[in-house]
């Protein structure tokens, strides 16, 4: 039986959750994040200079289509001007922390942290946009396993992903990556003058140790060919780690 599930008696003879006691560790400056492939740098001044906005720029106006905006709650800017002040803004998400993506010394994306509930433990990975040149690739789920080791080793009981229903990428990209499904909160919201339902998924703090396994396997570089092609699925890992 997880934590989550199990239970106590108060003096009345009902049943309640068990106590919690929790430590975030928040910085007030987020810092960088490295990995094998990839690297997430806070949006900053110094971050979002001009050749990362050039960047960043060409990559997402050179998307084949406009297939990879249809589910975030913005389209593309028409020109760099307010892409640039969309990205000091940080989209108006809010109280978020967003990161630049740098792959093989390019930014090829962002992604970010929303929602953030120190006094829940709670966080969300959530306005993800990997670009076409790193979609399904080693590099993206990198930025996620990043994010999610951060947020755990901060404290964090509880990392949410959220989106649209219909989003049929996203949702399979949460299972794939060690998120479990939570169900379809009706009617959520109105995105773009459409309705949105949106699927919730989590990971829990007690699954991550599990997961934290599998994560370093399959990023080991014995797990990739010459190609750069994986030999075995995170899937797979994650598997044999939750039947160990």
């Amino acid at each position: 039986m997880r934590a989550y599930q199990k239970t106590q008696e108060n003096p009345f003879g009902q049943k309640i959750g068990l106590p919690v006691q929790m430590n975030i560790e928040q910085s007030t400056q987020p810092m960088a994040l490295c990995g094998r492939t990839v690297q997430l740098m806070p949006f900053s001044e110094m971050v979002l200079n001009s050749e990362r906005l050039n960047q960043l720029w060409q990559c997402s106006s050179q998307e084949p289509d406009g297939r990879c905006w249809t589910y975030l709650p913005y389209d593309l800017c028409s020109d760099l001007q307010s892409f640039k002040h969309r990205l000091a803004g940080q989209f108006g998400l809010g109280q978020s922390q967003h990161f630049v993506i740098e792959h093989l010394q390019q930014v090829t994306g962002w992604i970010a942290l929303l929602n953030i509930r120190p006094e829940q433990g709670v966080i969300e990975i959530g306005n993800v946009y990997f670009s076409h040149v790193m979609k399904q690739s080693t590099a993206a789920t990198e930025a996620v396993y990043l994010l999610l080791k951060t947020c755990f080793e901060q404290g964090y009981r509880r990392v949410e992903w959220k989106c649209d229903e219909l989003n049929l990428p996203s949702r399979q990209a949460a299972l794939r990556l060690g998120f479990q499904y939570e169900g379809i909160f009706r009617q959520d919201r109105v995105v773009k003058g459409r309705n949105r339902n949106t699927a919730w998924f989590s990971m829990l703090d007690e699954e991550w140790p599990e997961l934290l396994k599998a994560y370093r396997a399959w990023l080991d570089p014995e797990n990739f060919d010459a190609a750069g092609q994986q030999k075995i699925r995170l899937g797979d890992f994650i598997a044999l780690y939750q039947s160990a």
